[in-house]
This record gives structure tokens, sequence and C-alpha cells, in this order.
């Protein structure tokens, strides 16, 4: 007589396998299907993935980069649980899942033609929705912010900041955006926008730090110079001025694997075509 397996049991199997197996799994029946598409079983299979890399001490860290082809002018908005913004031609603006290899075409922005300043992609914890942020130019050192989220597909406007911005891609800390300004009075900054809240706030650097790029590690913001991994200061309490710590040099740091995920479209030539993940495995010395 066969024994049956309770649900509860199934979904603890599953749960802790590759999306690429759950995806051919989804085939097994009708009641597998149900689960491995359901909102809740994505959310669980996504924090049981995020808890694996966590407590795994020889991984240090996951990135994404977009595959770079002659003729194609695609920018990487940002990237979110799993999900990859993608803006081409300075037109079209899609969101997709490299791994499900689902596509999905957005809203293009308003202002099209005009100069993208800055730009971001992340969740919103508060309303369970992803938004996409570009900032545009509107008049000196004056940046035009509109907001999309994936629910409404929609774009409004959040505001007006006047800032120089050095950094262009947001970097997705807390639940907000980042990037590296200079204010009218040309002091160096970090500005943030929660994507909950829809506010900007002013984050300050560390007196004398050289910083030109934004980054984060063990879910801390961090800043860094363009060639030069020596100079690299750790926010340890979020938005704490007195937090800011100049970690160790290059040669104190424990070595440690960070993967790459190599973005690309499955065919080049269609920009309606589906996007796949390569990942590439390297060390490098962590902080």
């Amino acid at each position: 007589m066969a024994k049956v397996i309770h649900d509860d049991v199934v979904e603890q199997i599953l749960i802790r396998l590759d999306v690429k197996d759950l995806i051919r799994f989804k085939s097994v029946c009708k009641s597998w299907h149900s689960l491995i598409t359901s909102p809740g079983f994505i959310n669980r299979h996504l924090n049981h993935s995020y808890n694996k890399d966590h407590y795994n001490n020889q991984l240090a860290n996951r990135g994404i980069t977009l595959f770079e082809r002659s003729g194609l002018r695609n920018h990487l908005v940002g990237s979110s649980n799993g999900l990859v913004c993608i803006f081409s031609n300075s037109i079209h603006l899609r969101v997709t899942n490299p791994l499900t290899r689902e596509v999905r075409q957005l809203e293009s922005p308003r202002l099209i033609g005009v100069l993208q300043l800055c730009w971001g992609f992340g969740y919103d914890s508060a309303r369970d929705d992803y938004k996409v942020v570009i900032g545009t130019k509107k008049g000196e050192n004056q940046t035009c912010f509109e907001v999309l989220s994936l629910k409404s597909n929609v774009w409004r406007v959040i505001g007006d900041v006047k800032y120089t911005f050095i950094t262009k891609a947001g970097i997705l800390c807390n639940s907000a955006l980042h990037w590296i300004v200079k204010d009218q009075n040309n002091k160096k900054l970090i500005i943030s926008y929660d994507l909950s809240k829809d506010e900007f706030k002013e984050i300050p650097l560390p007196v004398n730090a050289k910083c030109r790029r934004l980054g984060v590690i063990k879910n801390c913001l961090c800043i860094f110079g363009y060639y030069s991994v020596d100079n690299v200061w750790l926010m340890k309490k979020y938005n704490v001025k007195e937090s800011w710590e100049l970690l160790p040099r290059e040669h104190d740091r424990e070595m440690k694997n960070h993967i790459v995920h190599l973005l690309r479209p499955r065919l080049p030539k269609d920009e309606d075509a589906s996007w796949f993940c390569c990942p590439i495995k390297h060390l490098y010395w962590e902080c």
C-alpha cells in the first residue's frame, strides 16, 4: 500500500530545491503547480534561499551585470529578490526573472528623450510591490524624480531635488535607494529614497572619506573609491554618522567567494526575447 506524503512535507522538500528544478516540477501535477506558483510559496522559497546564502561562510556576496553586445544599449536599472529591471535604448523598460525566463514590459517613462541622471529598482515591503525610480534633468542642478510601481504600471512624479549626482545607479539597502551627490554648497553626501515612505533623506559621510562608489556589505551600506579597495567605509548602523567604520586593509581580509550573474538576452537581436543568467564564481578579499 502506497504511503501518502502530507502536503506540508512536500512543501518542505520543494522549498529546498533550485528554481530550475521547481520549473520542471510544476508539470508533475496540478497540486504541485498550484503550490509552486502561489505567492506564499514563492516568498518562503525566497527567504530560504536568502538564509542559505546568509549563513554560508564561504559566500561573500552575489551581484549581477549585463552582457554587453555591439548595437544594443541596455542599462541595468537594478535588481531585487531575483527580479531584474532593464532599460533598453532609452525607451523600453522591462522587468525579467532570468531563472523562469519571464519578461514583463512596463510603461515607458513620460520624459522620453530627457537626460536621465539616475535610476533604481527595489522592493516596497509595506505594499508588497516593486518600484522603478528614474531621475531626469529639469534645470541647473535640479532633478525631477518619477516612480512606477509594478502593480499599477503608472508613472507619477514624486518631486524635485537640487543635487549634482556623482553616482547614477541607485544602491538598494534598508528598503531605500542611495546615490552619492553634491549639494548646492558643493558638499558631498548620500541621499536616499525610501521606497515605502516615498521620501528623500540625507545621509552624512565620514569625515575626509575618499568615496566615489556605493555598495552593500553584510546588509550594510558602504562607500569606496574608484580603483582602490583599501579605503572601504562601512555604516554599521543605518543613517548613524558615528557608525561609519574604516575596514581593514586588503591583505588583512578573509578570502571568500563572490558570485556574479552575467545577464544576457536569449536571442541577442530580439528586443522582446527572454533573458537568462550565467553565474560566474571568483574569489575576492572579503571586508
